[in-house]
């Protein structure tokens, strides 16, 4: 399994018999001259089309390859060989082609649903398909990379190219706008594809999607320059409105250097971008916050894990690297008796690859889960070289988490590392308004390992930024989700109290009483501080704990309940001046609360190491 320092991914070998053999499919000839339909990898069934029209399919029982069907009714029936991308779906089959402004409409008669999966690869021809082109705007007499996306109720298609660039225009005959178009939105009327509108991209799109949980609205990521030609990526988002597509929010991301492959995550709350200068940018769109990592290859092909744990890098030279979800770097290796993690995996050295790796994808079921159900592990990663071979890669997650890779997954494992400072970066880039339960569970299990080892200053600062990343998030959470998890978290921020307390940290102690605002802790402070002969912090807290009395008494409510957000950590406390004491020497200028989850945070996620080893 992968993680890092103490964590290590062994990447598996998809034969049982060879832990050094790649399963991989080589198929002689022309065929493999360029795959272009790979984006139904869904559970066992890999589906390829071959740019002169041949129709490969996998089936895979677990990493093994179990039959393959190699289809050749298309081939001689198309207008045009030099296939440029496709879809396939259970009813239909598009494709584009780099040379021809037409699509090709494949459609069925009968479908391809058969749970059976040695039923689902049965040929076209016994499918009683129609094929039927259709004319698109765009370049005349031009070859281009038409590019194909469908939304997840396959009932809308974009068809994107790059931009052409407008000195080009005047060999063109007609240059309206429709023509310089290089985004269209198409649907489906009576059997046949239509335009429904098109758009002109304000930049060069470098990737074109769906959002996988709103099916009208699309996902573009454009490279653009700054006033001072500085590279950005513009994140947009499209509406499909009325039949008509249009940019309603445009996000634009700095960069050191020119964006060249992106990915996102499924609940599509992070962009990750690669970059000339082989660093890796990961934007999070909810707190608005940009984080940055040097990779060891160039970073040319990016994929998500489906649970949004874990993102792998890829270069044309077959090389990988492994990342969690806050750019810390996992060390990967293949299967072996001996352990001998490294940070990237390359192919040269272990398999006869001479091709570039041109595409890479999670053999998995687009389902936004955090934790698969029924068993379902998504352990499986597809690999294409060009003009072959085509191969699997088979991860061994391990037995902690049962074969599962989820975000609160790797941070138990990382808690059991005692790699604190990377749970935490997992933790403070989480989203407690839509995962909840991962958030909550995720914080008490690193809160509860940190009470119980001897406080220190680094100890401190994480078990502020683990409550912090609730009591002082980069942006306010919904009123919903505080008033679920206050009491439960109260009762840990009770918990710190006593261990800071405990150590005699008490100006620390008093700030969080104040936030409590509870009689019974301030008197706690009372009595230890008396003992401790810290005389003008036990009347400051005996003062207080009856001014909370008194305000109990006029408003009859007794003010013991969870922490008021009114009133965050990170105020400064003023009044007092306290040595601290105990067996640990701590800075005075220590952060508050608030300091901590937004300063000390980012920085772990790119200093921090370690020299721990999961056994």
């Amino acid at each position: 399994m992968v993680v890092k320092g103490n964590t290590t991914l062994d990447e598996a070998h998809p034969h049982g018999k060879d832990p050094g053999v790649l399963v991989s499919l080589s198929l002689s000839g022309p065929q493999l001259e360029k795959v272009v339909i790979d984006r139904s990898l869904v559970g066992k069934l890999i589906s390829d089309t071959i740019s002169d029209g041949v129709l490969v399919s996998l089936s895979l029982s677990g990493p093994q390859l179990e039959k393959v069907v190699i289809d050749r009714s298309l081939v001689g029936k198309l207008i045009s060989d030099t296939i440029s991308d496709g879809l396939l779906t259970d009813s239909f089959i598009i494709l584009s082609f780099s040379s021809q402004n037409k699509l090709c409409f494949i459609q069925f008669t009968k479908k391809m649903d058969s749970p059976d999966i040695n039923r689902r690869l049965e040929k076209l021809s016994a499918l009683d398909y129609k094929i039927s082109y259709h004319e698109i705007p765009g370049p005349v007499n031009r070859t281009t990379e038409r590019h194909l996306a469908i939304n997840c109720v396959q009932d809308t298609v974009v068809c994107w190219w790059p931009l052409v660039s407008n000195a080009a225009w005047p060999w063109a005959p007609i240059s309206s706008e429709k023509d310089r178009a290089n985004l269209l939105l198409l649907g489906f009327a009576q059997g046949r594809l239509e335009v429904l509108s098109s758009v002109r991209t304000e930049w060069d799109p470098l990737d074109v999607c769906f959002s996988p949980k709103q099916p009208y609205q699309v996902f573009t990521v454009e490279c653009s320059n700054s006033v001072d030609k500085e590279p950005l990526a513009d994140t947009c988002i499209y509406e499909c409105v009325r039949n008509k597509i249009q940019c309603v929010s445009i996000t634009r991301i700095p960069l050191r250097s020119r964006a060249i492959s992106c990915c996102r995550n499924v609940t599509e709350d992070k962009l990750i971008l690669g970059c000339e200068d082989s660093s890796v940018i990961l934007y999070e769109t909810h707190r608005r916050v940009t984080h940055s990592v040097q990779a060891e290859l160039l970073p040319s092909l990016i994929s998500c894990h489906p649970s949004g744990a874990i993102l792998l890098v890829g270069s044309n030279q077959g090389e990988l690297q492994i990342f969690d979800m806050a750019l810390s770097p996992l060390n990967i290796q293949l299967l072996a008796e001996d352990r001998l993690p490294k940070e990237t995996l390359q192919f040269s050295k272990f398999f006869d690859v001479s091709s570039s790796l041109v595409q890479m994808q999670w053999i998995a079921s687009q389902i936004v889960s955090q934790k698969h159900e029924n068993g379902n592990i998504c352990d499986l990663f597809f690999l294409r070289f060009d003009r072959g071979p085509l191969g699997v890669l088979l991860f061994k997650l391990g037995i902690f988490t049962q074969g599962q890779l989820g975000l609160v997954d790797i941070i138990f494992q990382y808690i059991h590392c005692d790699e604190i400072c990377e749970a935490l970066s997992i933790l403070s880039g989480m989203n407690w308004d839509t995962m909840g339960p991962q958030c909550f569970i995720s914080m008490s299990a690193i809160v509860n390992h940190l009470l119980r080892q001897k406080l220190t200053p680094e100890r401190e600062a994480q078990l502020e930024a683990s409550l912090g990343t609730f009591y002082a998030p980069t942006r306010p959470l919904l009123d919903a989700t505080i008033l679920e998890y206050r009491d439960q978290i109260s009762k840990y921020a009770r918990r710190f109290f006593h261990h800071l307390l405990r150590y005699q940290r008490f100006e620390k102690a008093f700030l969080l009483a104040v936030d409590i605002g509870a009689r019974d802790l301030f008197m706690d402070i009372h009595y230890l501080a008396r003992d401790k002969g810290e005389l003008a912090l036990a009347e400051v807290a005996r003062k207080r704990a009856s001014d909370i009395d008194a305000e109990s008494i006029t408003s009859g409510i007794e003010l013991l309940g969870p922490l008021d957000r009114s009133d965050m950590l990170s105020e400064a406390f003023v009044g007092l001046s306290l040595s601290p004491q105990g067996e640990a020497s701590f800075p005075d200028n220590l952060p508050l609360f608030g300091a901590i989850h937004r300063h000390v945070i980012p920085q772990r996620i790119l200093n921090c190491s370690s020299n721990h080893k999961i056994p």
